[in-house]
C-alpha cells in the first residue's frame, strides 16, 4: 500500500467542496487523517486546485456480491488504463469462465492507479492518472457482470517515506530508511498511522466501486541485509505484529465499513510451521479476512520442495501438495478451506508454461475440494484458450 488560499474565493473553493462531497453521499470515513507532517507539504492551494482537474465524484456506486466460485486475473493498473492493453483482457472477460478481475489500487511504487476522492488522500500527491476515468472502467466491468478486486501493496512503498520517512524501516547504519537489493523501501508494520493510512486507501477505493479490497507485501522484508534493519520499536516478534495489523483492519474495514477483504501470503506458509522470518503465518491472518490467497506459483518454490528437483516442471503436484497442507492447517483451527483463494501461474519462469500446465493448476485445485482461483501474468498476457 502522503497554504492556504488567500481571500473569500478561497474559502468559497473549500465550502463548494464539502457541499458537493456532502450532496453525494460520502463515504464516512473513521476520521484517521493522515499525521498533519506527512500532509503539510503537500496541500495545493484553493487557487492551484481551481487550474488543476478535479476528481469526478461518481454516481452511488453499486457493488457486485462476491462469485460463490472466483475466476480472476490480474491487470496492472497500467494496462487497466490504457485501452490498447484492455482489448485482449476484456476479450478473455466475454464469454468465458473468467469472472473477476484485480486491479492495482497502489503498488511497488507507493502511488496509487488513480486520483482518490478522499481531499486528505488528494492532497498528499499520492494519486496518478495511470487510470483517467476509474468510474467508467469498474461501469464497464460491472457491466459484464465482473467482480472488481483492487490490490494494495501496503509496506512496500516508496511514496509515503517521502512524507514521512520516520514511518519506513530504519537502517541502524545509514540512519535513514531501510532499502532492500533493489532500492525498495518497507513501511514499519506496527505503525498505527500506517495502518490507517492503508485503511484511508481501501475505503476510498471502496467507495469508488471496487468490490474487494486484496491486501499483498503484509509482510517484513525477506531480501538484502535484514540485520541492517533498526527493530528497537518493535514489541512483538514479526508473526503477533503482522496479526495485529490484520486485527486493526478487521475491525475497520471487515466490521466496520463491510467491505469484503482478502490477503495474499508466500506459497510456502501453507507448509511451513513458523512465520518463514516475514511475519506470514497462515493460522493467525485467517480468522481476520474473507479470503487468504496464497501465491503458490511452482517457478517459486526452491529446487527440492516437496522432493522435486525443479518444482516448476510439476504444475499439478506442487499446487496439489500446497493446497493440501494449507487445509490441513486451516481445519485445525476449525476454519472451512473455502477460504482458501491461490494465485496459480500462467507465465514462464522456471518451465515453458503451457496452456496445459496452466490448467493442470486449476485442475489441482478443484481437485483438492477448491473452487476459487487467481491467475497472475505481470505482463497481462495470459493464455487465452484457458479462459475459454
Amino acid at each position: 500500500m502522503n497554504q492556504r488560499g488567500n481571500g473569500a474565493l478561497g474559502t468559497i473553493f473549500i465550502i463548494a467542496l464539502l457541499v458537493v462531497v456532502m450532496g453525494f453521499g460520502w463515504h464516512a470515513y473513521k476520521g484517521h487523517a493522515l499525521p498533519a507532517n506527512a500532509v503539510a507539504g503537500n496541500i495545493i492551494t484553493a487557487d492551484q486546485a481551481r487550474t488543476q482537474s478535479a476528481p469526478v465524484i461518481p454516481s452511488p456506486v453499486t457493488h457486485i456480491p462476491t462469485p460463490a466460485a472466483v475466476k480472476g486475473i490480474y491487470i496492472s493498473g497500467w494496462s487497466a488504463g490504457t485501452p490498447s492493453s484492455m482489448v485482449h483482457i476484456n476479450t478473455l472477460l466475454d464469454g468465458g469462465t473468467l469472472n473477476s478481475v484485480v486491479i492495482d489500487i497502489k503498488d511497488a511504487t507507493g502511488r496509487l492507479s488513480y486520483e482518490p476522492l478522499d481531499p486528505t488522500l488528494l492532497a498528499s500527491g499520492v494519486g496518478t492518472k495511470r487510470i483517467a476515468h476509474l468510474a467508467t472502467l469498474i461501469q464497464s466491468l460491472h457491466a459484464k457482470h465482473i467482480y472488481v478486486i483492487g490490490r494494495i501493496e501496503v509496506f512496500q512503498d516508496q511514496y509515503y517515506p517521502t512524507l514521512r520517512p520516520k514511518d519506513a524501516l530504519q537502517d541502524i547504519k545509514t540512519g535513514g530508511p531501510w532499502k532492500d537489493p533493489k532500492g525498495l523501501e518497507y513501511l514499519q508494520a506496527n505503525n498505527p498511522d500506517v495502518w490507517h493510512y492503508t485503511e484511508r486507501i481501501a475505503e476510498d477505493a471502496y467507495a469508488q466501486g471496487f468490490d474487494e479490497i486484496n491486501l499483498d507485501y503484509v509482510r517484513f522484508p525477506s531480501d538484502g541485509k535484514l540485520k541492517d534493519i533498526d527493530e528497537s520499536t518493535f514489541t512483538q516478534n514479526k508473526e503477533d505484529t503482522i496479526a495485529t495489523f490484520f486485527t486493526d483492519v478487521d475491525a475497520t474495514l471487515r466490521q466496520k465499513d463491510h467491505i469484503p477483504l482478502s490477503a495474499d501470503i508466500f506459497g510456502l506458509t501453507l507448509s511451513a510451521t513458523d512465520d518463514m522470518g516475514i511475519g506470514q503465518k497462515l493460522e493467525l491472518i485467517a480468522p481476520h479476512v474473507d479470503y487468504v490467497c496464497p501465491m503458490i506459483y511452482p517457478s517459486h518454490f526452491a529446487p527440492g520442495s516437496y522432493k522435486y528437483k525443479n518444482p516448476a516442471d510439476h504444475p499439478y503436484d506442487v499446487i496439489h501438495h500446497s493446497l493440501t497442507d494449507g487445509i490441513a492447517k486451516l481445519s485445525v483451527i476449525t476454519i472451512p478451506a473455502a477460504k482458501l483463494r491461490p494465485w496459480l501461474q500462467d507465465f514462464n519462469l522456471g518451465a515453458v508454461y503451457t496452456a496445459t500446465m496452466v490448467q493442470d493448476q486449476i485442475t489441482a485445485t478443484n481437485d483438492v475440494g477448491l473452487d476459487s482461483w487467481l491467475m497472475w501474468d505481470a505482463s497481462n498476457k495470459y493464455t487465452s484458450s484457458v479462459y475459454k
